[in-house]
């Protein structure tokens, strides 16, 4: 398409078909040789927002068409990339919740005895899991059809974060709690790099915002969670974003902090 095509418009179009909860995206091409410095028009329903160099789309990583990304926002990208930073990628455990293959069977609502909280996507909030779990479960790995090591799940601290979603929500856990596979598991291993330090910064509207332009999708995978910066700090600036991460993991509201 890029190599033979000058891509007229794109239509990000909304949900569209009952049932189908991906979004509707329309692609107008016109088959000849690509004019230099070609632009691509971007719509949204019926409301044009913006357009973007049909290059761009070539040098995105494994040739991405980041359409929800204007030019203001790739500049603003660039200058968040250009500065030093870290990233997760061969720095960090992760984990699956379980897949039990039959959750009516091994899932219940009330505790019951030989039985502990598991913690399910919704049951996961910015910071902290909620108080009540909805679901229990019996850890009996050798009757689930999908388990991670065990010591994924009992790691003395780790973050637990929603799996299908299209926003960023990750919970700090230090009571080796149990997951679904609707809530997965990172643990980091960044070098003096706190993991409550990647938890602020996971949690964060810029970090939403990066998210949303650069992957645009409605899991939070691995691989994308692997690409995100994080900056190098200096002690006090990582000394002030943990307080205020203790005080936000025990309910406060420090938005205004």
């Amino acid at each position: 398409i890029l190599e033979n095509t000058t891509i007229n418009a794109v239509h990000c179009l909304g949900r569209r078909f009952k049932g189908v909860f991906t979004p509707v995206i329309r692609i107008d091409l016109t088959k000849r040789d690509v004019p230099e410095n070609w632009e691509v028009v971007i719509y949204h329903g019926k409301e044009n927002l913006y357009k973007i160099p049909q290059s761009r789309f070539m040098e995105n990583h494994q040739v991405v068409f980041d359409v929800s990304m204007s030019e203001a926002d790739a500049e603003i990208l660039k200058k968040i990339f250009d500065k030093p930073y870290v990233i997760l990628k061969d720095h960090a455990e992760w984990a699956l919740g379980i897949v039990t293959g039959e959750n009516k069977k091994y899932v219940r609502r009330t505790k019951i005895k030989g039985y502990e909280p598991v913690y399910k996507g919704s049951d996961v909030e910015k910071y902290r899991l909620k108080k009540t779990p909805s679901s229990y479960i019996k850890f009996t790995p050798e009757h689930f059809q999908q388990v991670a090591p065990e010591e994924k799940y009992r790691a003395e601290e780790k973050l637990i974060y929603r799996f299908i979603s299209n926003q960023l929500v990750f919970a700090y856990d230090t009571d080796k709690s149990l997951t679904l596979n609707s809530a997965n598991i990172l643990i980091p291993k960044l070098e003096s790099y706190s993991i409550k330090l990647i938890l602020a910064f996971l949690n964060s509207s810029l970090y939403q915002f990066i998210f949303s332009k650069k992957f645009n999708t409605h899991k939070v995978l691995r691989g994308d969670l692997e690409k995100l910066p994080f900056p190098i700090l200096t002690e006090k600036e990582s000394s002030g974003i943990i307080s205020l991460v203790d005080r936000a993991i025990q309910g406060e509201d420090v938005q205004r902090s």
